[in-house]
């Protein structure tokens, strides 16, 4: 946005009721936030994406003890 364009939307908003200020704040806040969980989705997409195949700590001890129980039982 061009800074004449943006010193223009300023004067307009300045020129609305107190209410219309309210609803203008409540809008830009809900498309702000919009935007900043769209970002945190898609960079948790991202990082899901990347460790897929990686098992978590506790994942990994359950494997193990899987594994484990398989050993002792072959015997």
């Amino acid at each position: 946005m061009s800074r004449v364009t943006l010193e223009q939307v300023i004067e307009e908003a300045k020129s609305l009721t107190p209410e219309e200020q309210r609803q203008l704040r409540e809008a830009l806040d809900t498309e702000a936030h919009s935007v900043e969980q769209a970002e945190r989705d898609r960079l948790a997409s991202s990082i899901r994406g990347k460790y897929a195949n990686m098992l978590t700590s506790s994942e990994e001890f359950a494997a193990r003890k899987a594994e484990e129980i398989a050993l002792e039982d072959r015997r």
